[in-house]
């Protein structure tokens, strides 16, 4: 099951939404869970709508959240300096994993960055990319986020727009991993893009690059550059992979020729395909995790109640031998206490329960036959049925 977008996916939906946000207002911004946001908007054609800003997505929503009763720090900071300003265009920096927003308020301006990689951040900035606020402070090898500090991009990916022959010829060269990530890392397309070249291209994925022919590096060149004609002529087609028992397992912004065997749902725009996917899928998940649950806690009901049910039937057949028992001790009850009575008549004499033993075992009594006498006094006695 895909966990994020990649930069393709990004790409795609960074344009739908300038399209769809661009002079949408911000009315209130909530921070609903540890790393996530919500952010309702008044769009000018469809009244209020709400955008959401996770780690490793972000799309408008149909779905409903719970905004807690009180606001985060970071959410009344934003509020502060976000509130009513007017989004004026969201785009995607460079092709790495990054929305922009810029924004207008009533007298500045600021550019609201969204993170999706990694843990994920948002951060706030003026104009002159000071941060004002941020989610999380974070520090990398390479460049560190805090408030009052500069923000830096971080090293981008490769842009496989940007990639000639002569570099995608001497990158898989001299690559030492296997195909597939060669050419998700170094080519920049990501992983299942990765995987629909070398399918297209009738080469395993796990082939070593260095170790291909020149014609066969042509073939995934042309491949990825047929891929890429998806991008260049933003030819969206939304849709959600389902694998065989309608799980969602991918979302992309056009379809994929490694799916064409799995089922599929489709959608007008890559945002409801993300709501969707992320969303319900996440809501299917919890509720398959409930299921299994209250399954387990049902067959553990059900293995006390077949327990009860065998020791039900082990009472049941001790009664019974109980009461067979009371049966014969009522039938003999006068013969049982005479017995009793002589053997407390010998007690008194202090005859030990040796002497008593060898008195009376294996001797008869109207038909209650002597077995044995213990020395705490326990006796063994058998009767005849009558």
């Amino acid at each position: 099951m895909k966990n994020n977008l990649t930069s393709i996916d990004v790409y795609f939906l960074a344009k739908e939404l300038n399209t769809k946000l661009s002079s949408a207002r911000i009315d209130k911004i909530y921070q609903i869970s540890a790393r996530e946001l919500k952010i309702k908007l008044r769009v000018k054609e469809d009244g209020q709508s709400e955008l959401i800003a996770a780690p490793n997505y972000i799309c408008l929503t149909q779905y409903p959240r719970k905004t807690p009763t009180n606001p985060s720090s970071f959410a009344m900071q934003l509020r502060k300096h976000l509130k009513g300003s007017w989004i004026t265009s969201v785009e995607q920096h460079k092709f790495d994993r990054i929305i922009k927003f810029r924004l207008d308020a009533a007298e500045n301006q600021y550019v609201l960055v969204m993170e999706l990689f990694s843990k994920g951040n948002i951060i706030l900035c003026d104009t002159e990319k000071k941060i004002i606020g941020l989610l999380e402070w974070q520090k990398w090898k390479d460049r560190r986020l805090g408030v009052g500090q500069l923000y830096e991009y971080p090293p981008g990916g490769r842009n496989p727009l940007e990639v000639d022959f002569s570099y995608f010829s001497t990158t898989l060269k001299e690559s030492e991993k296997n195909l597939a990530s060669t050419l998700a890392t170094d080519i920049g397309l990501g992983g299942a893009y990765a995987e629909e070249v070398c399918f297209r291209s009738n080469i395993t994925k796990d082939q070593k690059p260095n170790q291909l022919t020149d014609d066969g590096i042509m073939h995934l060149f042309t491949e990825t550059d047929r891929l890429l004609t998806y991008i260049r002529e933003e030819r969206s087609e939304p849709l959600i992979i389902l694998d065989d028992e309608d799980r969602y397992l991918d979302v992309l912004p056009f379809p994929l020729d490694i799916y064409k065997n799995y089922g599929k749902k489709t959608f007008s725009t890559l945002t409801e395909a993300v709501d969707t996917y992320f969303s319900e899928g996440a809501f299917k998940t919890l509720k398959r995790e409930q299921e299994t649950k209250i399954k387990k806690k049902i067959e553990k009901i059900k293995k006390i109640e077949e327990n009860q049910k065998e020791t039900i039937t082990k009472l049941e057949k001790k009664a019974e031998e109980y009461h067979e028992i009371g049966d014969q001790i009522y039938q003999r009850f006068q013969t049982l206490e005479k017995i009793l009575k002589v053997i407390a008549q010998e007690r008194q004499k202090d005859t030990s329960w040796s002497k008593i033993r060898e008195q009376v075992k294996d001797k008869s009594f109207n038909g209650v036959k002597f077995i044995d006498v213990d020395n705490k006094g326990s006796i063994i006695l058998e009767v005849a049925e009558k």
